[in-house]
């Protein structure tokens, strides 16, 4: 009796400890790791988070009238019309039963709007340095790695 009361204790704590995934002849199998699902459920594929236009439209505003020199009322034209374009390109990203293919003319169709829309207010020279920094984004870069470098001095003289 008490070796059948020996067997069934270390049984036990084999099984146990085999649950837990510690002394299993299969290396790891499991130390580390949560079978508890994380928050968010069991989700398929990340979603990226859809950008605000007005935030967009705002610090790309900023930078082309640091860019192109022009007054602050063509300032707020050149963002409200940025606005639009940014949320209609959102828009058409994120609709998840557009095709490609539609996706890509309605892309190209409002790159034609904004176009248009620029050349009310601004020369063709500036909507054509526009257009170019829409498809580079070189600029951007520059004018983003400026910032960065003012903050910093900013921040050291203080």
């Amino acid at each position: 009796m008490k070796h059948i009361f020996i067997l069934l204790v270390l049984f036990t704590c084999f099984s146990v400890q085999a649950q837990r995934g510690y002394g299993s002849p299969y290396g790891n199998s499991g130390r580390g790791r949560s079978s508890v699902p994380r928050a968010g459920g069991n989700q398929a594929a990340y979603e990226p988070e859809k950008p605000d236009a007005n935030i967009l439209s705002s610090e790309k505003g900023e930078m082309y009238a640091t860019l192109l020199g022009v007054d602050v009322f063509t300032k707020e034209v050149l963002k409200n019309y940025l606005k639009d374009y940014y949320s209609s390109l959102i828009a058409i990203g994120f609709d998840k039963e557009m095709p490609v293919e539609e996706k890509r003319k309605g892309v190209e169709a409002e790159k034609k709007k904004l176009k248009s829309s620029l050349g009310s207010i601004l020369n063709e020279e500036q909507v054509q340095r526009i257009m170019i920094e829409e498809e580079s984004g070189k600029e951007s870069k520059k004018y983003e790695k400026e910032k960065r470098k003012k903050r910093k001095k900013k921040k050291k003289n203080e």
